[in-house]
């Protein structure tokens, strides 16, 4: 009895024993749980970080939007820049052509002309009148001295006054007081039509002709004279214009240089908004870390927690059969009557008990941490594996943005070398070729009044041989009509010959005895003759009687009421036809917008995603109609200024025509399109942007695009190959690949 006392209780003592080391494990458990927390300062990372990806993205699309504008104001200061600086070219080739004109004829005033011509100014359009009135007198001098002078008269009460019709050339020049009297007595006129001249007067024409009262006449008389007065008045002009000249150059250069300015503000702007994109990539970047990592450590939480209450939930069972095993030893030592009869059996029970118990208890022990290290083990293996695709993925965004930055920045340094001497030699030619320009004007001006000195010589040379010319033809005309006439005479006499041999039976001379009359007593021929014809001609006129008059003008009536009707009819046609053509004119000038801008819109869009920036635009030039006007290609490739299609390089032109192709079928699409080694000018990165384009093409509209290309890149993005093959020597045979069957297959296996 003592014995089984003893091992109830050890079993007691062991059963409570193991009861409290499942209590401890599980109060152990509890405080781990506890410690782990609920992972609130995680998820407040996690939505920190959210908050500030969703800031950085803000400042992103902020810093794009801004770099946008910035590029925009930039192109569109540089077009302004370029536009100001045409400008100041051309006021600058103005002003130059300018001052080279005033010096040429400067140089040409200051050789020549006496000293009346120096004083003397003429109205524009009355220089050659006022040389011609003047004649060889213009070089005299004024003065006492000299042979040839002026003396000066002044104007008396009894000059007489000039025709009506005839204005006084003094009242359109500036002469000195010592020609006053000469010019007062100069009448002006457009043309010489023979007015009368008092003595001392003199008629002129603008042209140069100049008729003296006493008959005489001089044609392009002072031809130097008028030109010098032409070049003084031309020096007179140019020397008013000039000012205007010198303040249009100022114009130009302060809108040149705030242009300039202009330019560089936004690309200073330009380059604060690509700092400000590259810091909020920065702070997304971080964000998105920051996200992560809270996000992984939150997960590695959830694990934990997971852990520790699968391990107590497996120990639920364990202090339930502790609390059985404590229960059933207190009533079987309840149940013991002596304790002392039992003490031995009871000790050697409760040391097997506790022996087996503390095996259990390591094994239970050795089990728990094996399960502990697994779960921990797998929890590791998870979050490695996590891991290692994100970094995996990370690397490979990594390595194609190095790559991307890497072909930028080397064409961006291509670019530099190549544009680094432009502004040098362009600043060169333009020194080179303004000097030239300054040469060749002064050249030009001087050939010009040389070629104005022959053209007078020619024109004089010129009346001359018309009037020559004239004379010889009116000789020429009266000598032929002397001959005509005397020819006529022969025909006419021989025919009287005849009739009156026909009607009298005899020749003319023996007539007059025929008939019984004198001769002598004809009057004059000609009136004779004149009469004759007249009688003649009024027989003739009234003709024969005509019985059907009256019926032939009721069919001329008709047929003119009928001509008449026609003519309205064609008249009202007329007017119909012209409004319809009208109508299709402003139908087709509505559609043909339409479709411009339609057009435009696509080609605009298309030419942005092609080129990864930029901007290009279609321009109707050469008129104001649209039915009339010509298409120009305007584009402007990223770094580049905006011009015509026609100065870009190989690849620009062909990515920029795919771009307008593509346009056009977006508008109207049609059901096939052909694309013959558009490729083939193209770079890879290009040839990936036109492959793009050609998938978003193909989802936007239902044309087959057959493409005819030898570039493995295009070939690779394609949905069907079709190729021709030599299997044998001199066979041929057409293959076929379908790129799209091959992926599923190679997915499916």
């Amino acid at each position: 009895m003592r014995a089984e006392r003893r091992v109830a209780e050890a079993a007691l003592e062991a059963a409570r024993t193991q009861a409290g080391r499942i209590a401890a494990e599980e109060e152990r458990l509890s405080q781990q749980l506890a410690a782990i927390g609920d992972g609130a300062e995680e998820r407040r990372a996690i939505e920190q970080a959210g908050r500030d990806g969703e800031a950085a993205a803000k400042a992103l699309a902020e810093a794009e939007r801004a770099l946008a504008e910035a590029e925009q104001g930039r192109s569109d200061a540089a077009v302004a820049r370029d536009n100001a600086e045409s400008r100041l070219a051309a006021a600058r080739a103005a002003l130059s052509a300018a001052t080279a004109e005033r010096d040429a004829l400067t140089r040409a005033l200051d050789h020549g002309g006496g000293a009346a011509l120096a004083e003397i100014k003429a109205a524009p359009g009355y220089e050659r009148a006022l040389a011609a009135a003047l004649g060889d007198d213009i070089e005299a001098a004024l003065g006492d001295e000299g042979p040839k002078r002026w003396q000066g008269s002044e104007r008396q009460a009894g000059d007489p006054a000039l025709p009506p019709g005839l204005a006084p050339l003094i009242d359109h020049v500036e002469t000195p007081k010592a020609l006053h009297r000469r010019l007062s007595q100069v009448g002006v006129a457009g043309a010489d039509d023979g007015q009368s001249l008092a003595v001392g007067q003199r008629l002129v024409t603008l042209d140069g002709v100049m008729r003296r009262w006493d008959g005489f006449v001089s044609v392009g008389g002072g031809a130097a004279a008028a030109e010098r007065l032409v070049r003084v008045n031309r020096l007179a002009e140019i020397q008013g214009t000039i000012p205007g000249l010198e303040k249009a150059v100022a114009d130009a250069a302060s809108a040149r240089d705030a242009a300039a300015e202009a330019v560089e503000r936004h690309r200073r702007e330009a380059e604060d908004a690509r700092q400000a994109g590259a810091n909020s990539e920065r702070a997304a970047r971080d964000a998105a870390r920051a996200g992560d990592s809270a996000a992984t450590a939150l997960e590695r939480l959830d694990a934990q927690k997971a852990g520790l209450a699968d391990r107590r939930s497996d120990l639920l069972p364990l202090a339930e059969a502790a609390k059985e095993a404590v229960e059933v030893a207190a009533k079987g030592l309840a149940a013991l009557p002596d304790p002392d009869a039992l003490q031995a059996e009871i000790d050697q029970a409760r040391g097997a008990a506790s022996a087996a118990g503390e095996a259990v208890a390591d094994c239970r022990a050795r089990s728990a941490t094996r399960a502990r290290e697994t779960a921990a083990d797998r929890e590791r293996h998870a979050a490695a594996g996590r891991e290692a695709a994100e970094w995996r993925t990370r690397g490979l965004q990594a390595e194609e943005r190095l790559a991307g930055t890497a072909a930028r920045a080397m064409a961006m340094e291509e670019e530099q070398e190549e544009l680094a001497g432009e502004p040098e030699r362009h600043a060169a030619d333009i020194e080179r070729l303004e000097q030239a320009s300054g040469a060749c004007e002064a050249e030009v001006a001087r050939t010009a009044a040389a070629e104005r000195d022959a053209q007078e010589a020619v024109a004089i040379a010129g009346r001359a041989l018309a009037e020559a010319g004239e004379a010889f033809a009116a000789a020429r005309e009266a000598r032929a009509g002397s001959l005509a006439r005397a020819e006529a005479q022969i025909e006419r006499r021989q025919e009287y010959a005849r009739v009156c041999g026909e009607r009298f039976e005899c020749p003319p001379p023996l007539l007059p005895d025929k008939l019984g009359f004198d001769p002598s007593n004809l009057g004059d021929p000609d009136i004779e003759r004149e009469t004759l014809e007249r009688l003649t001609a009024d027989r003739e006129r009234i003709g024969p009687v005509n019985l059907v008059a009256e019926q032939e003008l009721a069919e001329l009536d008709q047929q003119s009421a009928q001509n008449v009707a026609e003519k309205e009819e064609l008249a009202q046609a007329i007017l119909r036809l012209r409004g319809s053509i009208g109508s299709l004119n402003r139908e087709g000038r509505v559609r043909l917008l339409d479709a411009f801008e339609k057009v435009d819109g696509h080609f605009r869009s298309l030419f942005t995603t092609l080129f990864d920036g930029g901007q290009a635009h279609l321009e109707l030039v050469e008129s104001d109609d649209p039915l009339e006007a010509g298409l120009e290609i305007m584009a402007q490739p990223p770094g580049k200024r905006l011009q015509s299609l026609t100065l870009l390089s190989g690849g620009e032109q062909a990515l920029t025509a795919v771009a307008l192709i593509f346009a056009l079928f977006l508008t109207n699409p049609a059901p096939i399109c052909v694309l013959d080694e558009v490729d083939a000018p193209l770079d890879d990165a290009n040839v990936d942007r036109f492959c793009d384009l050609l998938d978003r093409m193909s989802g936007e509209t239902d044309t087959r695009y057959l493409i005819v290309t030898h570039n493995a890149v295009t070939m690779a993005r394609m949905h069907r190959l079709y190729g021709v093959t030599m299997i044998e020597r001199g066979v041929s045979r057409l293959v076929s690949v379908d790129l799209g069957g091959a992926e599923q297959l190679l997915a499916a296996e």
